[in-house]
């Protein structure tokens, strides 16, 4: 059986899911972020971040899920994404990134390594049932 924060985030990355079919645009990092949530079964759009004012300008006023990596870099492209689209009035969500890794407690702190920290855990989970 899978461990309680495991289901949590299992749900987590279900509603990003949900969310990314929807058509809110999810923004990473990197390449291998996307490549992770891709692996995850994200579809839908995923920009991954180049600049504050592109990014702003190609979202503009779409709903959009800001999912940088919990560290310092990471933290600092939110806070500026954050004030980039608020230029536009649009308001990222953050709430869903905030969930995300505080279920797995700081283990990972980036998005690249979600899908093997699932992966593991998920195994895991299958052998002790």
């Amino acid at each position: 059986m899978l461990d309680e924060n495991v289901q949590k985030l299992m749900k987590a990355i279900e509603e990003l899911k949900e969310r990314a079919r929807d058509g809110w645009v999810i923004v990473v990092e990197g390449i291998r972020d996307m490549k992770s949530l891709r692996l995850l079964g994200v579809e839908g759009e995923i920009l991954v971040f180049s600049s504050y004012r592109e990014i702003a300008d190609r979202i503009r006023n779409r709903k959009v899920i800001i999912l940088t990596d919990c560290d310092k870099k990471g933290m600092e492209i939110e806070k500026g994404l954050i004030h980039a689209l608020s230029s536009w009035g649009n308001i990222p969500d953050i709430e869903l990134k905030r969930k995300i890794f505080s279920l797995i407690q700081r283990r990972v702190v980036t998005v690249e390594n979600l899908y093997k920290y699932i992966l593991k855990h998920a195994l895991i989970g299958d052998l002790i049932e």
